[in-house]
């Protein structure tokens, strides 16, 4: 049978039924759950009692009470057992042994060994009791014992605990049998509460359904009749003035709105995403773009950063020209998806114009960040694809503005990135930063590029070299190598601003190739003259390490000059440490398998954190000299520096202090078992022959008073 054959008086009464089969079921586990409550109750009720009476206990029973003499405590404790009642209900006390003290209902049982004593079902009733004591202090226990006045045992429910200090246990004991007559009480209450509801239920329905069967009967065949398509069919009952004809009347009017809404909202839907996405992509259009913008901007916190990406593909506009728009459009749309892949969950994606495409970053916290971010997008982008039979490998530029820095208002911060996009073509770079063009004067950028340029090929940099000590064997273990530049016109130049400017204008992975061949050129020419070659440290970008072709890299830098790989480390900057776990512990497995070991440098000062490396294969953490340089005058920094060496040894990590200046740093690095020390007290940065001399003179001492 149907549901709309049964009338509405039979649903009603089926309705009632079934909320009175939801009534005994929840009040059947609501009785389950009372029965467990009144259990749980009674047992934190005897816990209370017993706990009570050892407070009232453990004062005259301590060792430290020499008032009272034993004999005297145990009086105390007997006339409290007799004295102390709750609810018909005793307490009793007994020793570890096993024998009985106290107990006011069976005297007879007094310095007694109990421990043997069973149930009329064999079981052991205070055996359990003292095991449980033994393991944790404290138990709860389920045997059969008669209650006072009667022979025949019924099931009891006891808790003991130790008495701090002694050898002493205070227990009490409770009869299910009292709460079963409680549990009944209820029992019975429930099921009248029930039934009461049921007719009472039954009552109601019958009066309503009276009061609506027959003209619902008539407004449902109406409907029926409106359902099957007679839209111009007349509702009789909507010249009623009871509530029967407002429903009917609200029918017709419902029916004719809803047809107009339907046709009204799909349009509506339609023209909306059409404004908000782009049809080929399925990403944001520019004026969305410009809305989102403009909403992160009026939420984005003081202390935080947002960048705009702008990616120019330069050959989309030729291909579109040669192969037209249909072939155009896939390429986009494999693009987009394959730069989606490198975003995070909060990044938006936008399609800016024909041949641009805009990421937002919100809330960036480091400008080393988006330096990998464009690094990641422009190696997807690179992966060759399969677009109709043809495979296709593309480059793209990259405009980045940074907001607050470079403007406030999304449209500046978009014209800001397009103008990089195009000094970036100008230049031929990968990628450049807005703030590069307000940083340097033009004719000054394009100079220091060139330099740049001219002293990798014509090897105007040099290596020096800075020692590591073994704090435990006063020996020199490795050596940092820091690059220079000796410029032949300007003279020394800062590493601070060529090797920011490389970073920013895609020369960095060249440098960095530049140093590897540099370090195992000097290695080899070590080796050659019979000296002991200390493992050398090279700082490595994080754009080099995390490029997909690290391998092949290491291995053009190095294989010339036929090294054993062992004696390289790659020094990381924190910043690496917010691509993801998996791809971190992939390139970190890579370069340990050619022998070379890894350390984090500048730890504890951004994204570095113990937590975050647990899982890396790390060799060494570099603590940052912010944290060494008021070592001796800061306590919080001493507990973060000690922090840091004991968790990363149980980490089987080394640690390395930087920037170690004075004797008092040093004794401290020593008193809090640090592994290696680093800095000026020890050693400035060294040329080659220098350093050699160091070498030669492994004598130094470096004990401190």
């Amino acid at each position: 049978m149907r549901l709309q054959d049964i009338s509405i008086r039979w649903k009603l009464y089926i309705l009632v039924a079934l909320t009175m089969l939801s009534i005994t079921a929840v009040s059947l586990l609501s009785l389950k759950y009372s029965h467990d409550d009144l259990i749980e109750s009674r047992k934190n009720t005897l816990k209370s009692v017993v706990d009570s009476a050892i407070s009232q206990l453990k004062p005259v029973l301590s060792s430290d009470n020499h008032s009272l003499s034993e004999e005297e405590k145990m009086i105390f404790a007997k006339q409290l057992v007799q004295n102390l009642r709750y609810n018909k209900n005793y307490i009793f006390i007994t020793n570890l042994s096993g024998v009985n003290i106290a107990h006011p209902i069976l005297p007879n049982i007094n310095g007694r060994d109990i421990s043997q004593l069973q149930d009329n079902n064999g079981n052991y009733i205070i055996r359990p009791m003292l095991q449980g004591i033994r393991k944790k202090g404290e138990v709860f226990t389920s045997y059969y014992w008669p209650k006072p006045g009667e022979t025949i045992p019924t099931e009891k429910i006891s808790y003991a605990k130790l008495i701090p200090g002694t050898d002493l246990i205070v227990g009490s004991g409770i009869y299910t049998k009292d709460i079963e007559h409680t549990y009944f009480s209820r029992h019975i209450t429930f099921i009248l509460l029930a039934t009461f509801a049921g007719l009472l239920a039954y009552l109601i329905s019958g009066r309503i359904a009276s009061s609506i069967t027959a003209p619902t009967a008539r407004l449902v065949d109406q409907i029926e009749r409106l359902s099957s398509g007679h839209i111009t069919e007349e509702i009789t009952d909507n010249d009623r003035k009871d509530e029967i004809g407002s429903i009917a009347a609200a029918l017709v009017h419902f029916r004719q709105q809803t047809i107009e809404n339907e046709d009204l909202k799909q349009a509506n839907i339609q023209a909306q995403h059409l404004a908000n996405y782009d049809p080929v992509t399925q990403l944001l259009s520019r004026k969305a773009l410009e809305d989102e913008l403009t909403r992160i901007l009026a939420i984005l916190p003081s202390n935080k950063k947002c960048a705009i990406l702008a990616i120019k593909l330069p050959l989309l506009r030729d291909i579109l020209a040669q192969w037209g728009t249909d072939y155009c459009n896939l390429i986009l749309i494999n693009i987009s998806n394959r730069i989606k892949k490198t975003l995070n969950d909060d990044d938006v994606l936008a399609r800016y114009s024909d041949d641009i495409i805009t990421v937002i970053r919100p809330e960036l916290s480091d400008l080393r960040e988006i330096n990998i971010l464009i690094n990641t997008i422009q190696t997807e982008i690179m992966l060759p694809a399969q677009i109709e039979g043809q495979q296709l490998s593309f480059q793209s530029r990259v405009g980045v503005s940074i907001a607050p820095t470079d403007g406030d208002q999304e449209l500046t911060l978009l014209s800001h990135a397009e103008e990089a996009i195009s000094e970036a073509r100008r230049l031929e770079l990968d990628y450049m930063f807005f703030n590069q063009l307000k940083t340097f004067a033009l004719d000054e950028r394009l100079v220091l590029w060139k330099d740049i340029q001219q002293a990798l090929e014509e090897d105007q940099f040099y290596l020096v070299f800075q020692p590591l000590h073994d704090l435990r064997t006063n020996k020199i273990i490795s050596a940092e190598v820091l690059l220079r530049w000796e410029h032949p016109e300007r003279g020394f130049i800062s590493p601070a601003t060529f090797v920011v400017f490389a970073e920013q204008s895609g020369l960095v992975t060249r440098l960095d190739n530049w140093v590897l061949k540099a370090a195992a050129r000097q290695i080899k020419q070590w080796r050659q003259s019979g000296f002991d070659i200390p493992q050398l440290a090279v700082n490595l970008s994080g754009l080099t390490f995390m490029r997909s072709d690290l391998q092949q890299l290491i291995h053009e830098a190095t294989n010339e000059y036929d090294i054993p790989l062992e004696t390289l480390e790659l020094e990381l900057t924190e910043g690496v440490l917010i691509a993801s776990i998996e791809t971190l512990q992939e390139k970190i497995r890579t370069v340990q398998k050619m022998g070379i070991s890894i350390s984090i440098d500048d730890f504890g000062t951004g994204y570095s954190s113990l937590s975050r490396i647990r899982n890396l294969q790390i060799n060494k953490v570099k603590i940052d000299q912010s944290f060494i340089q008021d070592l001796e005058n800061s306590k919080g920094d001493k507990k973060i520096v000690e922090a840091i060496i004991h968790m990363a040894q149980g980490l089987n990590v080394k640690v390395v202090a930087e920037g170690v200046e004075t004797a008092e740093q040093l004794n401290i690095l020593r008193s809090i078992n640090c592994d290696i020390a680093q800095g000026f007290l020890l050693s400035r940065p060294l040329k080659n022959e220098k350093f050699i001399a160091l070498l030669d003179n492994q004598n130094v001492i470096i004990e401190v008073d």
